[in-house]
């Protein structure tokens, strides 16, 4: 080991020897990083965040509201409202004219500066970055405003199909009803049907009681007999159908009025823990970071480099 090129004493010795070119290399590489990461060449960018929670939704299969909002807020209707009210492709200098992939452009700058992930708290937090830290925390502001809007009008959407239908049923049983109520007030007014057991009852007792007297009691409680016997069991029937046809429309109406209710309320569905904030210092890029990165990887390559040349320069003597 105490021959190998490779030992300490020589690696210091060929720092010693090669120290001035590894300060111009690093004095290089130091300027070079400082401008590439100044605003002149990178745009600095603000970053604002929120975190929120999923209250009211209405779960549409087995995932949780969190996931469920997760995917709402991801969707490329909030995206293109985004793009749109904000005028992005302007804002991220895209030239729909010029450039043919605009839209693929537009969309990967949003994937790259809007950031939305579900965190272990079963929460949500949706961060923005941009050259304009306002606009940052206005995008921010928008995608929980169109997520609420987004989700009302999913759920709207879904109580609307609800009401339809629960409409629908209602016409047919109220249809139902009145072709039920008008033959039964026919049987009233050509029979005098009012109460198939109560009439039946009672008209029993009268013509019993009047039976022999050859009168007028007897006649008319032989009428009613008559027409009970006739036109009773119509008569009953249909009275106990319209009692249950009755309990159907009002089991519907019920369906039909939260239904309605649920169209036309107007609920929040996000609970915003920390709201967006403008913020008045950068978050990237890290100048100090980058030049750091940049001198060190600078100095180790030309170190390898001279190390290379300093090994073959040894192997050839």
């Amino acid at each position: 080991m105490e021959n190998s090129f490779f030992n300490s004493v020589e690696i210091v010795k060929v720092l010693n020897h090669w120290k001035k070119h590894l300060l111009i290399v690093g004095l290089i590489s130091f300027a070079l990083s400082a401008f590439i990461s100044s605003p002149l060449v990178i745009k600095p960018k603000f970053k604002s965040s929120a975190i929120i929670y999923p209250s009211n939704l209405i779960a549409f299969s087995n995932e949780s509201t969190t996931e469920q909002m997760l995917q709402i807020t991801q969707s490329t209707d909030i995206r293109d409202w985004i793009i749109k009210n904000f005028h992005l492709y302007k804002h991220y200098g895209i030239d729909t004219l010029k450039n043919k992939h605009h839209e693929s452009e537009i969309f990967r700058m949003y994937d790259d500066n809007v950031s939305i992930r579900q965190t272990e708290y079963e929460s949500m937090e949706i961060t923005v970055f941009d050259t304009d830290p306002v606009i940052a925390s206005q995008m921010v502001d928008s995608i929980i405003h169109y997520f609420d809007v987004k989700s009302r009008q999913l759920q709207a959407s879904k109580s609307k199909e609800v009401m339809i239908i629960a409409k629908n049923q209602l016409d047919q049983k109220q249809a139902e009803m009145d072709s039920i109520e008008r033959r039964m007030e026919n049987l009233r007014k050509e029979y005098g049907l009012l109460d198939y057991k109560e009439q039946s009852k009672e008209a029993t007792k009268a013509y019993l009681r009047a039976m022999g007297t050859n009168g007028s009691a007897e006649r008319a409680s032989k009428q009613i007999l008559d027409a009970l016997k006739e036109k009773g069991g119509e008569f009953n029937a249909m009275n106990e159908h319209l009692w249950r046809i009755r309990g159907s429309y009002n089991d519907l109406k019920g369906v039909y009025e939260n239904a309605k209710r649920d169209v036309y309320k107007q609920l929040t569905y996000a609970n915003v823990v920390t709201r967006p904030e403008v913020a008045d210092q950068k978050s990237y890029p890290i100048r100090w970071l980058i030049v750091a990165i940049s001198v060190g990887s600078s100095l180790f390559l030309a170190f390898l480099i001279i190390l290379i040349f300093q090994s073959k320069k040894h192997l050839s003597r």
